[in-house]
């Protein structure tokens, strides 16, 4: 047999190079290695091949001339430079190539038919087994969807979601594999009943808490989850079966039901109720780190205690440049947040300390977003420990906002004030003006900057100050 030669392309949604932004399929086209007898005539043809997984074409390759045709043409330096973008495609080229040696060693002097060699390929690859039903799968159809969300990264389309919001999908996937390892079962769609729903959540709970024992569950016994923590589960999962349901697969459970999803708790815990009052953001000021990892998290301390941002909005402002507002009589300086939580934007004033910060980083905010939350919280708790802050074990990047709000109602800042930084009002996205009005932004950052300069004159604060 002739060697078996192939090329990646894909599968274009348009013709027009400026209308394909969005993911297509990336297909391997075989040729060169088998013959086609017509006639007494042997003519070798090709045939395509799907690596069922879909990429922005900029993230594919670059963009050449053939034929009198631009198209984007496979280049590998352009996948691993989009590597963040290209984790699944890669691993389905390494797969196929593993595929195509076993293909080439199998039909090794034969002369296979194009048909031949693509069902061999297809039967090593185990895809010929599959049945339809298997699409009905949630473990199937929820790593499916995360890796559409995945692809859509960098294509700003109206579905792209951030990858927070996929970090909810991908919460899922450990939580259905342990209940169907505990059940023995394939949990579909198609038998998705009340019953059925309600028994997933206790029965992780129960592994959780050590009353189910499984293989991949090798952890010590730990407390229930709490009541928030299941309703974030709850709301993906429900979100994941309308997504399901609009595709016009079959579920019986009752979407529409709120009672599927726990009520917010409002509890108050040593956690939850912990943040740093100005003393103990004095000490971390003074704290001197020993890793650069200590000293990012240092930095990210002091700026969310006082900004309130949250680490989304912390990671979105990379390198972003601070302005500065004189106007009138109270100069100060801000930068431009995004609230991505609640999908609003806002001018937050910087205090003296988060100020000088920045300003020692180019007058840019620093880089937050190579940091997983777990290490940074992790990094969080070591340098409050080592300046000996009371309950250190229980702080995250949550207890830093809770910060802000706090010594800013300890200093009698009102709540409306506090909140034009904290949680600004939603955009109208009803109205013609989607944009949100920067001279809005600017009059609450103004009225932010009034309010503590003035009270400051009657109670001085040591860090919440502009001078």
């Amino acid at each position: 047999m002739k060697a078996l030669t192939y090329r990646y392309k894909l599968k274009a949604r348009s013709k027009h190079l400026d209308k394909r932004i969005s993911p297509e399929l990336v297909l391997a086209e075989i040729s060169g290695a088998f013959a086609n007898n017509v006639d007494g005539i042997v003519k070798y043809k090709k045939f395509q091949y799907s690596l069922e997984v879909s990429v922005l074409p900029k993230y594919f390759g670059i963009l050449r001339e053939k034929r009198g045709v631009n198209n984007f043409v496979y280049d590998p330096a352009t996948v691993k430079a989009n590597e963040k973008y290209n984790k699944l495609l890669r691993n389905k080229i390494a797969d196929f190539e593993s595929d195509i040696e076993t293909a080439a060693t199998h039909f090794k002097n034969q002369e296979p038919t194009a048909d031949e060699v693509k069902n061999y390929l297809l039967f090593i690859s185990g895809r010929e087994k599959r049945k339809p039903v298997e699409t009905f799968a949630v473990i199937n159809f929820l790593n499916n969807h995360i890796t559409h969300l995945e692809n859509l990264i960098g294509s700003n389309r109206k579905d792209e979601v951030k990858d927070t919001t996929i970090n909810s999908y991908r919460n899922l996937v450990p939580i259905i594999k342990r209940y169907q390892e505990a059940k023995n079962i394939k949990l579909t769609f198609e038998k998705l009943n009340e019953e059925l729903y309600r028994e997933i959540w206790e029965v992780v709970n129960d592994i959780r808490t050590g009353k189910v024992k499984i293989e991949s569950y090798k952890q010590n016994a730990k407390k229930s989850f709490a009541t928030n923590t299941l309703k974030a589960y709850q709301t993906y999962f429900i979100q994941l079966c309308k997504i399901v349901k609009k595709q016009g697969i079959s579920i019986p459970l009752d979407l529409t039901d709120t009672n599927l999803i726990n009520a917010t708790e409002k509890n108050k815990s040593d956690k939850t109720e912990a943040f740093l009052k100005e003393d103990d953001l004095l000490k971390i000021i003074d704290y001197v780190p020993t890793t650069e990892y200590l000293e990012l998290a240092k930095k990210y301390i002091l700026i969310a205690s006082q900004t309130g941002m949250r680490l989304q909005s912390m990671q979105e402002a990379k390198d972003r440049n601070i302005q500065i507002c004189n106007e009138n009589e109270n100069t100060f300086y801000f930068i431009h947040t995004v609230q991505a939580k609640t999908n609003t934007e806002c001018y937050t004033p910087l205090f003296s300390t988060a100020l000088k910060i920045i300003q020692k980083n180019g007058n840019a905010f620093p880089d937050f977003s190579n940091i997983a939350l777990a290490n940074l919280n992790i990094n969080i708790r070591k340098v409050l420990k080592s300046v000996e802050i009371e309950n250190s074990h229980f702080f995250s990047t949550h207890n830093l906002r809770s910060s802000f709000v706090s010594n800013l109602s300890l200093l009698r800042l009102s709540e409306k004030v506090i909140s034009s930084v904290t949680h600004p009002g939603k955009k109208n996205t009803s109205s013609s003006l989607h944009i949100y009005d920067r001279r809005d932004m600017l009059d609450k950052a103004k009225m932010f900057v009034e309010e503590v300069n003035w009270i400051n004159k009657i109670k001085s604060s040591k860090l919440y100050r502009f001078d």
